[in-house]
């Protein structure tokens, strides 16, 4: 029934509206917490951040290709040309958010900006990647938490924070957590999250998307009846995309009776050519990391100082697969 869980359970309050994942892009450990959120919420609707101009082409995007594969935007005009991509593999948050939400029966949506629109003009260049960290052009909250955790890079950061496990280092999980939220994984993103936006005025490029896409929650919420809506975003987005979608404090604003319309998607202006496309990824665009393979060291976030801020939970293994382990010896690739 509505607002329970899949093993009965009472669903926090949240869940009878809008459910907001802010993930980081190509996490293993992300990727688990959507698929597990999609098992145990059953949501009516799956937004992710992504190309709304793609929607119209998403059964094409989800045939069952062979990962990667990527989203290619364009657009050209007497002025301008623009170029970006959106690479997805079986460890992307927003490619499990899409294939488990379908094949749960969710209607699945990107919600986002095309990226050929103005809000990503000061981005955009033939190699600009769509789903590159937007904490690292906010570089202020991450570089403190570098030097508080003696490590050199925001990569080894959040490896140390979010994917690496010692063996036994804790409790199961789901412990202590909310039912669709196992050892308390998405906490503590929100609370990341949270200190890397802090009170950051956002960009124009960015403030833009964030309004566009809370357009589309509201929208999915007011359609929704009881049933929950799963909404999967760069954590960076999360904290203002929530604020936005329910300014007024909660969703009865958006309307009751479920025929809320979607949101306009953009189409390019005359005279201009723009659109987005399935291609296969970039070829150099995943490299192998030693950084969340289980054989090799742990980064320096081990400190007492480390674990008092990471919660117990099990060693990350590198992908999501049905076994819920990557094959034995193998190395998690990421993005350069």
């Amino acid at each position: 029934m509505p607002g329970t869980s899949r093993d009965g359970g009472v669903l926090p309050p949240a869940v009878a509206s809008a459910v907001f994942l802010g993930v980081r892009h190509h996490s293993p450990a992300c990727a688990r917490l959507v698929r597990h959120a999609i098992e145990t919420l059953r949501p009516a609707y799956v937004l992710v951040e992504g190309p709304a101009d793609m929607n119209d082409r998403l059964d094409e995007l989800l045939l069952g290709h062979r990962l990667p594969v990527a989203v290619f935007s364009h657009y050209r005009d007497e002025t301008r040309v623009a170029t970006s991509w959106a690479p997805l593999c079986d460890y992307s948050p927003e490619w499990i958010a899409l294939r488990d939400g379908r094949a749960a029966g969710a209607d699945v949506r990107f919600i986002d900006l095309p990226a050929w629109h103005p809000a990503f003009a000061e981005r955009a260049d033939r190699q600009t990647n769509r789903y590159a960290d937007a904490e690292a052009r906010y570089t202020e909250a991450t570089r403190r938490l570098c030097a508080h955790f003696a490590v050199d890079s925001v990569d080894a950061l959040w490896d140390g924070l979010f994917e690496v496990a010692e063996p036994g280092d804790g409790a199961e999980p789901g412990v202590g957590a909310e039912p669709h939220d196992p050892g308390g994984l998405r906490a503590r993103l929100d609370a990341y999250f949270e200190l890397v936006r802090g009170d950051a005025e956002a960009d124009p490029g960015d403030r833009a998307r964030e309004e566009y896409m809370a357009s589309w929650v509201r929208a999915a919420v007011a359609r929704a009846g009881e049933r929950p809506v799963l909404v999967v975003t760069g954590g960076f987005h999360q904290p203002a995309l929530r604020a936005l979608s329910f300014p007024a404090g909660g969703p009865g604003n958006c309307g009751s009776d479920g025929t809320a319309d979607w949101p306009e998607v953009p189409a390019p202006p005359d005279g201009a050519l723009g659109g987005s496309f399935l291609v296969p990824a970039p070829s150099g665009s995943w490299t192998p990391s030693p950084a969340t393979s289980p054989a090799c060291p742990r980064p320096a976030t081990t400190s007492s100082c480390g674990k008092a801020v990471r919660a117990p939970r099990r060693r990350a293994c590198c992908a999501p697969s049905p076994s819920g382990c990557a094959p034995a010896g193998s190395r998690c690739p990421r993005p350069t």
